[in-house]
């Protein structure tokens, strides 16, 4: 039958356009409600090589199906390192003993099966486990490192951080049994070591580098390099270690080969005071890129937040990106310490604390692609996966944008009543955790 009626074949069309419209809406992923939740402050450090940190090249997921979730009841504090069927984890009782005049810290470290979500083992410490463990499994091994943030003075002028015994300790990876350990008094090592040819490298609060030999823990060699680390371990791109460091404010390089500091820039003579130390840097083509505050206002505890590209062979700041001023907190005692920068192709990624957004930045220019709001304590690392973004925003929170316009597509809710540890990425799955004692495997 052939119709003729011109009005009635454009309302026949109107409707196949709307039924093609709601079509393509209910396709949309589920976005889940954000859970309110605080985080404390810890910066987790384990990515890809070269300090691209996590970027990969795998299938796009909205972490619709939950592959596992269990609570334990420990409080996370690291990122979750995966290494094939089994994860990983750091654990410490600080919010039952921080603040507390003469605390008894003590944390720990577990392995889980991924498959089953049993603990395997759990090792115990006699300080602080606050950051990701170092997993050597083609040696066998897990390096732990353990301390506190207490400072204390060693003279009337200078002050260090880190109380009691701190160290570095190398756990056999099956049993969980500790096979050596390399510590120190009044110097915590909470900063995630780096490895290379059989040479562990720390950092930490006495202002000492140490390399360990991993199969002793043997000190091969030591610098003092004058600056104290409190978070973020080191970033090893060839024979150049790299790291942040406090009181005083420098960006290092330090050759393993040599022994020697390469260069240092002096970060507190442009007014960085927050940070630094806390912040693992990012590497890309030969330049490095690391974020830092400037505190202006110790009452409300405001200040500006900074990106930065410096030459990684000289340690000159290229460009500076001011992200703009602000809280340099959150309620509930939360502290602004930097955000950890992810670099996919021609674009850095980054958070910030003070002014609650996420930034894309071009690497060469330093100015921003996009910017959009995300509350939260924005300093963990981004992972990319193909064209999306997922980031932790530090409230318990994974959200999932357009990599390359910064559209909002999903929120993946943890559940904790504090924030996820971090996310890893491996075998096509993402894991996380919280302070609530919550380990979610997402796919």
């Amino acid at each position: 039958m052939r119709i003729n009626n011109k009005k009635y074949i454009i309302a026949v069309l109107l409707v196949v356009a709307l039924v093609v419209v709601v079509s393509l809406v209910t396709k949309k992923p589920v976005i889940l409600k954000p859970h309110t939740a605080y985080y404390t402050g810890n910066v987790s450090s384990a990515y890809g090589s070269e300090g691209n940190n996590s970027v990969v090249k795998k299938t796009e997921t909205y972490l619709e199906n939950v592959v596992l979730s269990k609570n334990y009841g420990l409080p996370f504090f690291s990122q979750p390192v995966v290494s094939g069927d089994y994860s990983f984890l750091d654990t410490a009782n600080y919010f039952q003993t921080y603040g507390v005049s003469n605390p008894n810290y003590q944390g720990a470290t577990v392995k889980i099966d991924n498959n089953t979500g049993k603990i395997l083992w759990k090792t115990n410490f006699p300080n602080l486990v606050m950051n990701n463990p170092l997993v050597l499994s083609q040696l066998g091994l897990v390096i732990v490192s353990t301390g506190n943030d207490e400072f204390f003075k060693t003279s009337k002028t200078t002050f260090n951080r880190g109380t009691g015994l701190s160290g570095v300790y190398a756990l056999d990876i099956s049993s969980g049994k500790i096979l050596w350990k390399f510590t120190v008094n009044n110097g915590q090592r909470k900063p995630t070591p780096a490895y290379k040819n059989g040479v562990i490298y720390t950092i930490g609060g006495n202002r000492m580098l140490y390399a360990l030999d991993v199969s002793t823990g043997k000190v091969l060699w030591s610098l003092d390099y004058g600056s104290i680390s409190s978070q973020a371990s080191p970033l090893l791109v060839g024979n150049n270690l790299y790291f942040g460091g406090s009181y005083p404010y420098y960006l290092f390089d330090v050759n393993i080969q040599t022994h020697q500091i390469v260069w240092k820039n002096n970060f507190g003579k442009i007014g960085i005071n927050e940070g630094l130390d806390d912040v693992i840097p990012a590497y890309s083509n030969g330049y490095i890129y690391t974020d830092a505050a400037k505190l202006v206002s110790d009452k409300t505890n405001s200040g500006y937040e900074y990106l930065y590209k410096i030459n990684a062979n000289t340690g000159s700041i290229v460009w500076s990106l001011n992200e703009g001023y602000g809280p340099l907190n959150l309620p509930n005692g939360a502290q602004m310490i930097g955000s950890v920068p992810t670099i996919s192709g021609n674009i850095v990624y980054v958070g910030s604390t003070a002014t609650q957004k996420i930034l894309a930045v071009n690497t060469s220019t330093g100015k921003i692609i996009w910017s959009i709001h995300s509350a939260g304590l924005n300093n963990k690392p981004f992972i990319v996966v193909g064209n999306l973004l997922y980031f932790d925003n530090g409230l318990g929170n994974i959200q999932v944008y357009n990599k390359n316009t910064g559209k909002y597509l999903a929120t993946r809710t943890t559940g904790g009543k504090v924030a996820v540890g971090g996310m890893f990425y491996a075998n096509g799955k993402f894991y996380a955790d919280n302070l609530s004692g919550d380990f979610y495997i997402f796919k």
